[in-house]
């Protein structure tokens, strides 16, 4: 709350300060010298479809358009969110090609692509990275965001350790005087399902401009017990104190409370009396439709957080060719999650529960400073980057686990068919054994220097390479409450990582790519924040990928397509050694290897198509595990061989009605190393239709229309899911003032 009201009296502040220096600066210097940059507007993404000569910032910092990037990068802007009917951030990156989303209350939102889950993907926000998002990442609405941009594969080399998988970059709505204007949103649906929204930007004095967003996104959920509340508030401010001068100050707050469902157990078949084929189970386990409307968390469980991001750029251009830049951002974060996590079927009829409590108390100061050339190099187009990084994290947190002891369990059981959820007991009787109570703190301190460069071989022949090398300190302590033992460790790291490709122009609107790139990451959950000892004495794991792609767009036949080929190997990977099952190593690797093909297509004036489709191979080629178990040719968790997504959007001549349908389907995937447990594949129909008014874009959404069962993640443990939502209606109205 005191963040919240702190917020206010901050933007209030900036907007009036820097009303005052524009004004004071408009009188010094004609208008037309200081006013910002006009910007670029794109057509609806039905026209320029796939966006391959739009910029990204996630891709590279050389300012590159994608169809010139060396490497497979998704842009999905708000126009395709809200066609699509995305009300979150979660929703919107599952219509990117090879990405599946889903994770467990207690790591909500997270992501799966080529091969690699949870803090091996990075998230960014505006371009800045807080840690994995396994740590940090909440459930968001999609209104106060412009564009979601995501990086498949390796990203160190541009965001530093970790990223072995790939990176999302999840973009803020900006400030733009040259389009002013408000913008509202309400809608309602299934299962008290309520979303509002407002937006307003435009000129600030005779050379800002300022944009401020808020969200609230609520609802009763589909399962007892299962409520969410969301509110974000977003503010940006733009000045040019001078000509070649640009300020940028940004503050972000965010507030969330869940009641958090952590899913539905595995049965015996013995006792379900209403099997499912939502998995297949070696041991014959199924999900009993009779669990899917009952919540087995305690009644007064929480996962909230609140936190606030400040940022300010400064961008000074020297000369025409020469740009130098500054970004300067605090991050302050808390959150809470105390609930019972797990839940484990014991015959004949309980459900065996554990408790869980954990803190966080995070905070990031970081600085970057880039100078850029964008010029000739021996005669030759070159652009290049050149720049430094430094942050500070830290991190606190109160860790509490149940033990499993025969008086714990008998204590936490309930009956699986009438659950008495009961409150959380804050019992030490309950807690007791070495690790399960403990406080922890986390210092990370990183240096890094990075660059890029872009080289014009020629009318075709572009190189692009990177590199990024990093020193990272890591000091932890931890005092365990149970054993009286405090525990101070940490870890010296320098890793680096290196980019090198090339685009061939074979066309004016095609290109063919190829590139290497390695990356690195902490052992284990690539989580430096609650790295064990043991862990921290390991080197990094390391990962690289080879790549080649075509990005093509066809202008007679108003088509986009593209066509990413990708071998991805992860090294040193925690494993167990052979002769001494009891001894932790790092000999492990896994691998990955597949296929991206993504396109889009306006077959008609009025009928637009797009879509995509993933295979990948991902497999642990060394890992052994405790007792000496090997998982070679196994497939990691969570990552479905295939994913496809199909869009149709019609709109009717000479009507204000648009209608449209998308089909998702999302292969089998498994729950444990061992692939004993299988999660069947599904696939899912949404249908829209839209009817514009002079007022506003009026919506009606059906999704999962035929009523499918399915399980999208695993949740606790490995014998527990994370089901979807049953079918939904929404009534949505848009407006533009």
């Amino acid at each position: 709350m005191q963040q919240a009201q702190a917020l206010r009296p901050l933007i209030l502040a900036m907007a009036a300060g820097f009303a005052a220096q524009a004004q004071a600066q408009a009188q010094s210097t004609p208008a037309a010298h200081n006013a910002l940059p006009a910007v670029k507007i794109e057509g609806k993404s039905e026209q320029r479809r796939l966006g391959l000569d739009g910029a990204s910032q996630t891709g590279s910092r050389l300012g590159l358009s994608l169809r010139e990037t060396p490497a497979s990068v998704e842009v999905i802007d708000q126009e395709q969110m809200e066609r699509r009917g995305a009300r979150t951030l979660e929703e919107a990156l599952r219509g990117a090609a090879g990405l599946t989303v889903g994770g467990s209350p207690g790591s909500p939102g997270v992501a799966s692509t080529r091969g690699f889950t949870g803090g091996f993907i990075t998230y960014l926000f505006d371009g800045g990275r807080v840690s994995t998002p396994t740590m940090s990442n909440r459930p968001q609405d999609s209104w106060n965001y412009e564009r979601i941009e995501v990086l498949k594969g390796p990203a160190s080399v541009l965001y530093g350790e970790g990223g072995i998988g790939g990176a999302v970059n999840f973009v803020p709505k900006q400030p733009d005087r040259q389009a002013p204007g408000a913008q509202a949103l309400l809608s309602y649906g299934s299962h008290g399902a309520l979303r509002a929204a407002v937006g307003l930007g435009g000129a600030l004095g005779d050379s800002g401009a300022y944009r401020v967003d808020y969200s609230r996104n609520q609802s009763d959920g589909w399962r007892p017990r299962s409520g969410s509340r969301m509110d974000h508030l977003t503010g940006a401010l733009a000045f040019r104190p001078a000509a070649d001068l640009r300020l940028d100050l940004s503050a972000d707050w965010m507030r969330d409370a869940l009641e958090a469902d952590y899913g539905v157990p595995l049965v015996s078949a013995a006792f379900a009396t209403e099997p499912t084929g939502v998995v297949s189970d070696g041991a014959g386990r199924v999900i009993d439709r009779r669990l899917t409307r009952l919540n087995y968390n305690v009644s007064d469980g929480r996962m909230d957080s609140d936190s606030l991001w400040l940022r300010a750029r400064l961008a000074w251009q020297i000369t025409p060719q020469w740009l130098l830049r500054n970004e300067l951002s605090h991050y302050k974060a808390d959150r809470m999650w105390r609930n019972s996590e797990s839940y484990t079927f014991v015959a004949p009829d309980r459900i065996k529960r554990t408790l869980s409590l954990v803190s966080h108390a995070h905070q990031v100061l970081s600085n970057r400073l880039d100078l850029s050339h964008q010029g000739l190099l021996a005669g030759l187009a070159n652009r290049f980057v050149i720049g430094m990084e430094l942050s500070r994290t830290d991190f606190a947190s109160q860790r509490r686990f149940s033990d499993d002891s025969a008086a714990t369990n008998a204590a936490l059981q309930v009956s699986a068919l009438q659950p008495q959820a009961g409150v959380y007991l804050d019992n030490p009787a309950l807690f007791t054994g070495a690790g399960n109570r403990t406080d922890v703190s986390t210092d990370v301190s990183t240096t890094a220097l990075f660059a890029e460069d872009s080289i014009k071989l020629g009318e075709a022949l572009t190189l692009v390479a990177g590199l990024r090398s990093e020193r990272i300190k890591l000091e932890r302590r931890v005092e365990d409450l149970n054993t009286a033992a405090v525990g101070s460790f940490g870890g010296r790291y320098r890793p680096d990582s290196l980019r090198l490709g090339a685009v061939y122009d074979w066309s004016p609107r095609s290109a063919l790519y190829a590139q290497a790139v390695n990356a690195a990451a902490p052992v284990g959950s690539s989580n430096l924040l609650l790295q064990s000892a043991a862990n921290a004495a390991f080197p990094l794991t390391r990962g690289q990928q080879y790549e080649l792609g075509i990005k093509q767009s066809l202008p007679d036949s108003l088509l986009d397509w593209t066509l990413a080929l990708y071998r991805i190997e992860q090294r040193n990977v925690l494993s167990r050694d052979p002769s001494k099952p009891a001894l932790t190593v790092n000999n492990g690797q896994i691998s990955s290897q597949g296929i991206e093909l993504s396109a889009a297509w306006r077959a008609t004036a009025g009928l637009t198509l797009s879509g995509n489709l993933a295979l990948v191979d991902a497999q642990f080629d060394t890992l052994v595990e405790t007792g000496g178990v090997s998982r070679v040719g196994k497939r990691p968790t969570n990552v479905p061989k295939q994913t496809a997504r199909l869009w149709a959007d019609y709109r009717l001549a000479g009507l204000p009605l648009s209608v449209g349908a998308s089909l998702a389907h999302t292969g089998a995937m498994y729950t444990d190393n061992a692939n004993l447990t299988r999660i069947n594949g599904h696939t899912l129909l949404d249908l829209y239709a839209s009817w514009r008014t002079q007022a506003a874009l009026l919506s009606l959404r059906v999704r999962n229309a035929g009523d499918k069962l399915y399980a999208s993640w695993t949740a606790a443990n490995t014998s527990q899911l994370i089901l979807g939502a049953p079918r939904s209606v929404e009534l949505s109205a848009k407006f533009d003032f």
